[in-house]
């Protein structure tokens, strides 16, 4: 299996949110990719009021995506808000043929504002490999990495949206290198991990999305300014 991660930049607005995802699906497929996973929150941004979620507008991109990733032949993994039983989720959604969601286990103080908590891990087995999700704050607690060693998941897919204040941002830069590769070592699978790059409102993220293998080595990176698409066969 052939899995990859890709660091874009978040805008509010969900069509070109939408759009951009389309093109890096066209771009991992044509590299052969199975499996691509994207950013926290990146069909609606992530510095935004998620009070003002259209649903309709949401429900019809994620659709749309499930769509695409039948036809290139694709899962992709997508950051969104999602509503499920009138509580808001700040979910984790894998489309191929059929759908399966995540939900954020540990908010931010940023999240509490609107999301509720999830309580689950997420586990699937694509192309023979199994496979787990975990969002952004999740990397810093290591019982829930275990959780997904303890069932045989070989590659955790992180999204990650990690904004901050410019001045925090270079602050965090080294802790939220170190996370994903403290969760493989420790857990003797691999991490991909998706950031999101570039600024929302008066917040940057700088970027640095990595695939880990079980041996804490970094395969690959991203750098801190520009998008990319990172891929790796297993």
């Amino acid at each position: 299996m052939k899995f990859g991660v890709a660091q874009i930049a978040l805008d509010s607005d969900v069509n070109l949110n939408l759009e951009k995802i389309r093109h890096y699906v066209a771009e991992a497929a044509r590299a052969k990719a199975d499996i691509l996973c994207f950013p926290e929150c990146s069909l609606t941004g992530y510095r935004r009021d998620f009070g003002e979620i259209n649903w309709a507008e949401v429900t019809k991109a994620l659709d749309v995506l499930q769509e695409v990733a039948r036809e290139k032949d694709i899962a992709v993994i997508v950051g969104t808000p999602y509503l499920e039983t009138a509580r808001v989720y700040n979910a984790a959604l894998v489309m191929s043929t059929g759908r399966l969601r995540y939900f954020k286990n540990n908010l931010t103080d940023f999240d509490e504002q609107y999301f509720a908590q999830g309580q689950d891990i997420l586990t699937f087995e694509f192309r023979g490999v199994r496979c787990g999700v975990l969002i952004c704050r999740d990397q810093n607690y290591p019982l829930l990495a275990q959780e997904y060693a303890r069932v045989g998941t070989r590659v955790i897919f992180l999204l990650a949206a990690h904004y901050y204040l410019p001045s925090e941002a270079r602050l965090k830069l080294e802790k939220n290198r170190a996370l994903p590769i403290a969760r493989a070592v420790e857990n003797k699978l691999f991490v991909a991990k998706a950031n999101a790059v570039g600024s929302q409102g008066d917040c940057v993220s700088l970027g640095h999305s990595m695939i880990v293998n079980p041996d804490g080595l970094v395969i690959c990176e991203a750098g801190e300014k520009q998008e990319e698409l990172l891929c790796h066969e297993l």
